[in-house]
């Protein structure tokens, strides 16, 4: 995995007064990420005494918010500064409310894992301005290809069985059951720590989002399709951020954010493929996406008056227009031509089949050397 990509960002992190939240579903590394963040305080001197390291999944005892509050309070009681970390925070129930309480009362420099993006939320909003959320993905397709240099199909397995490094060393033949058993233990995962009531509604929404890549989704139309309530739907879309995260829609003649247009796309391809079976296009778009967000960028769908854009990423005050040539498209050059009626101060990217030229200001990138970041 990328741990050192994640490490330098989270040792950027440090000097931050603020509570660091390492998010990412489970089986991507953010336990051991943590675990090398500790390696690293001690080689930067940092004495053992004064790294807490507390496991809420195997400890049960800690499973209550004042609980787990206490026992911190005993543990650090005579230090005079200390570093909190904490793998697993969302198994403690209300544990935003002794995040807050310890950030607060503390002399603690505080971390934690946690795979629901909805508790990132909750502890974000009661701390606005002193908290910082890394959120980790299954390896980008640069570092996948590493551990298959030999494979000529190795583009298509990643589309397909996306990056999850539980199929890393495994037997291809048993990518699926390995892909299906992860994706059915995030839902059960999701659903216990949220304490969603109606399960079956939760599951058919992430089918509904898988089914609907790339496509906007009307949350109210959800609820009365399902049957339900729109306050249940949205809150149990929130539940499923880790897994699919939405996008807005930017309108770039405007230069606005439209409402009521989002989109959800999954974090992995090989965990789309278990709810949906889709095609090659929606595969590829997903993919994109999911790139963009690991290369740290916000991402938003894109209408340029009649015509769409598939992305544009903003990083640093800076962005990128993505577009992706698909069938839909007779050419390269009518697949460009919203880019090239972008301001030229702006990135613009068509990932194509096979180069193309004279596509004026618009980088012309195949899908592999994109996914490659080349």
């Amino acid at each position: 995995m990328e741990q050192s990509f994640y490490l330098e960002k989270l040792l950027k992190l440090k000097s931050n007064f603020s509570v660091k939240i390492i998010s990412g579903v489970r089986g991507v590394g953010k336990t051991t990420l943590l675990k090398a963040f500790a390696e690293k305080l001690r080689a930067e001197g940092v004495s053992t005494a004064e790294i807490i390291s507390i496991d809420c999944e195997a400890d049960e005892r800690l499973r209550n918010f004042q609980a787990f509050y206490e026992f911190v309070a005993t543990q650090t009681a005579d230090l005079e500064k200390f570093f909190l970390l904490v793998d697993e925070i969302d198994r403690v129930s209300e544990c935003e409310k002794a995040i807050n309480a310890l950030f607060v009362g503390a002399p603690a420099e505080i971390y934690v894992t946690c795979s629901s993006e909805l508790l990132a939320e909750k502890i974000s909003a009661l701390l606005p301005d002193n908290c910082d959320v890394l959120r980790i993905y299954p390896p980008s397709f640069a570092e996948y290809k590493t551990h298959f240099p030999s494979s000529e199909e190795v583009l298509q397995n990643y589309l397909h069985f996306g990056g999850l490094p539980a199929t890393f060393g495994a037997n291809k033949n048993s990518w699926q059951r390995i892909l299906r058993g992860a994706a059915y233990e995030m839902l059960f995962e999701l659903v216990e720590k949220n304490s969603l009531q109606r399960a079956d509604i939760f599951r058919l929404l992430i089918k509904t989002f898988a089914h609907n890549i790339g496509k906007s989704i009307n949350l109210n139309q959800l609820a009365a399709q399902f049957g339900s309530t729109f306050s249940t739907i949205k809150n149990y879309s929130s539940c499923a951020m880790g897994l699919f995260r939405k996008i807005p829609r930017f309108d770039a003649k405007a230069e606005k954010f439209l409402n009521g247009f989002e989109k959800f796309y999954c974090v992995d391809n090989g965990l789309l493929s278990v709810f949906a079976t889709l095609n090659e296009n929606i595969l590829i778009e997903n993919a994109v996406c999911v790139e963009l967000w690991q290369r740290g960028y916000d991402v938003s769908s894109v209408k340029f008056g009649k015509m769409d854009i598939s992305f544009v990423g903003e990083r640093d005050g800076k962005k990128v227009f993505v577009q992706i040539m698909t069938a839909d498209y007779p050419s390269a050059r009518k697949a460009s031509r919203p880019l090239r009626a972008l301001p030229s101060d702006v990135e613009k990217i068509l990932i194509t089949k096979k180069p193309e030229k004279n596509l004026g200001d618009v980088k012309s990138i195949t899908l592999q050397n994109f996914l490659s970041n080349l």
